[in-house]
Parts: structure tokens; C-alpha cells; sequence
């Protein structure tokens, strides 16, 4: 899995490449698509099917007839394009292979496909990635976020298990699910107290979820009873909030519409593993081990089991005195070897 990693050599190629073609769309020979009238001051417009249709983004109108809202988003495609375009090409790229690991899940929730792009933006799709608050992980939980569901929602517990020897906020199953869960209680149960209205359950509104899930419910709905109204572009908030739900739309646009902004990713085959649960251990089972009884390298093991520190590099078979129900993820078809190796060397009973 996650091989992308591997083909970062690669992807590098790809960016350098955009790079390259990015600076040379100043000259007048440029091929990239424009609209006819890019507001002033930018390079890139929306898409002319955008500026005739309307965009409906996380189930929402977006109201681009406000030159407010257009502005916000179309000066965040100028700054991915122009000043992140390496980064971007990068997020594509992992998005592509990532897809349908992360798709699925989505959809279990009843969110909308554009939600991967908040990975994204959150982490670059890095699983130990972690920010200077001490968010971590591809969805880049707080430790207290992580472990703190919500009282009587059985349904949306996104509580996360976090130890020495391994932090789910670094699987991408598992922090992906936690992730949407997260969204789908803020937007649909989570109590929403409002200053002279009926309490209700729930933003109603992906985009105040997706602020909500960057700054804090807390910080959402204090907006809310300050300013009134339910949507989010009515609601002045913390900078770096206020770009993020437009950088969101920003990153879905430019990959929906990837040829009329000059954007190729190289093809790759998407992300392929398998899950095996329950494994109880009698011995601990490092990593180098496992990759001899796949006949893969270390580091391709640990990709797939990133929620391991790699300074520790071990599945435990005890923590403390309790023994441990491990989930392990391998290579897509190698579930009937790797059973029956570890077996054969005495890791699990007969």
C-alpha cells in the first residue's frame, strides 16, 4: 500500500514539470484555458461551466453571484495554482491513490466525495504529520479531540486509540472513519445552542461543519449568536478558518476541472491491501520480520501500518500484562502466506 511513497521520485518529476509550465503561463503562448474576463488581479478563473451553472459544493449552493464569495475563491485557486502548485500536484496524486480506501468511507456517512479534499488540506495526506497544536495524523486530530466521543451518539463515536506503540490518528481506516464521523455529528446531532432560536442538531451545513471541524464547534456557534444567520460565508472568523472552507472548494474545483487549469497527474495504480484482525501475538513481531515473510522491504510494511511509530517498529504482543488484539495491514493477496507464516515461526497458536 501507499506506494505512492514510493513513486515520490516520480511525482516529483510531475510537479517540477507543472512548475515549469506554471511559470511559463505569463507568455502569451501559454495553452492553459482561461476565462475571457479573469477578475482583475488574478491569473485564473472559474471554469466557464462553473460561471454558467452555479456550483453546488457539500450539498450546498455556493453563491458565486456575491462578488465576496467569488473573490474568496477564486483568489485561493490563484494561490494553489501559483504559489502551492508543486503541492497541489502532490495532493492530487496521493488523492488519486487514495481514493478508494477513503471514498467508501465517505459515502458510508453520507458525505460527499469532495470531503477527501480536506485531508489535504489538513496534512497533505501524511499519516504522522503534526501541527504545531499537536494535531496529528492524516485528519490531524487533537489528542483530546481524539479521545473524547460524543455522550449518547453511539452511532458517530470517532474515539480513536492512542499508546506508546501505536496512535490511530496515523491509520487511514480507522482516522478516516473517525473523520467522518466527526463531520456527520457536527452537521446532523451535535447540540447547537442559538441566542432567540430553538436549540437544534446540528450546523445543517457542511461548510459550518468544516469550519466547525478547522477552528471549533465551540468558535462556530459563538460566530453564529454574534452575527446571526446559518451560513457560513455571513460569518467573520479566525483567518486562517476563513480561508479554509474556499481553499477546500479551491482544491475540489482544480481537480475536477485538472485539464482546463494545464494539471496532468501521472497514472498509478490505486491503493490495494488487505486488513487481518484479531491477531493475538505470543512474541512481538517487528516489522523486518513481517517483510521477510512477504517478501517486501520494511519500509512498505510500515506505509501500510503507519500507526506504529517507526522508532518503535513492533507489533507488541502485551501491553503491560494485557495481551492485544492487533489489526495488520499487508500487501493485497499475501493474507493465506502471512497467516500460515506466522504460525510456522511460532507467533500465533496452532
Amino acid at each position: 500500500m501507499l506506494r505512492s511513497f514510493q513513486l515520490f521520485g516520480l511525482m516529483v518529476a510531475a510537479a517540477l514539470a507543472s512548475v515549469l509550465c506554471g511559470q511559463n503561463c505569463w507568455s502569451a503562448a501559454c495553452a492553459v484555458p482561461h476565462m475571457g474576463a479573469v477578475p482583475e488581479g488574478f491569473r485564473y478563473g472559474l471554469p466557464p461551466e462553473l460561471e454558467k451553472r452555479g456550483l453546488r459544493f457539500g450539498g450546498e449552493t455556493v453563491p458565486l453571484d456575491r462578488a465576496d464569495v467569488y473573490d474568496r475563491i477564486v483568489r485561493e485557486i490563484n494561490y494553489l495554482l501559483l504559489d502551492r502548485r508543486s503541492l497541489v500536484l502532490v495532493w492530487l496524486f496521493r488523492a488519486d491513490s487514495l481514493g478508494p480506501v477513503i471514498l467508501p468511507v465517505l459515502r458510508k456517512y453520507e458525505l460527499p466525495p469532495e470531503t477527501i479534499f480536506l485531508a489535504a488540506i489538513e496534512s497533505s495526506y501524511n499519516p504522522r504529520a503534526l501541527s504545531s497544536a499537536g494535531a496529528f495524523g492524516y485528519w490531524q486530530f487533537l489528542r483530546a479531540t481524539a479521545t473524547r466521543g460524543p455522550v449518547g451518539c453511539d452511532e458517530y463515536d470517532w474515539k480513536m486509540e492512542m499508546a506508546k506503540w501505536r496512535d490511530d490518528r496515523a491509520d487511514l481506516v480507522k482516522s478516516t472513519h473517525s473523520a467522518a464521523r466527526y463531520l456527520a455529528w457536527m452537521d446532523r446531532r451535535m447540540p447547537v445552542k442559538l441566542d432567540g432560536k430553538p436549540d437544534r442538531e446540528g450546523f445543517k451545513s457542511l461548510l459550518l461543519s468544516a469550519a466547525a471541524y478547522n477552528g471549533g464547534p465551540k468558535r462556530v456557534t459563538e460566530r453564529l449568536n454574534l452575527f446571526g444567520g446559518d451560513s457560513y460565508w455571513d460569518l467573520p472568523l479566525p483567518a486562517e478558518t476563513e480561508r479554509y472552507v474556499p481553499r477546500w472548494i479551491a482544491v475540489s474545483i482544480i481537480s475536477s476541472y485538472r485539464s482546463f487549469y494545464g494539471i496532468q497527474i501521472p497514472r498509478r495504480n490505486p491503493v490495494s491491501f488487505e486488513k487481518v484482525a484479531k491477531v493475538r501475538l505470543k512474541k512481538d513481531l517487528s516489522m523486518a520480520t513481517m517483510a521477510g515473510f512477504l517478501n517486501t522491504t520494511p519500509r512498505v510494511v510500515w506505509e501500510l501500518n503507519s500507526c506504529i511509530p517507526s522508532e518503535k517498529g513492533v507489533f507488541p504482543a502485551k501491553s503491560g500484562i494485557r495481551a492485544i488484539d492487533h489489526t495488520i495491514y499487508i500487501p493485497a493477496g499475501t493474507r493465506k502466506k502471512f497467516l500460515s507464516q506466522l504460525k510456522a515461526h511460532g507467533y500465533t497458536k496452532d
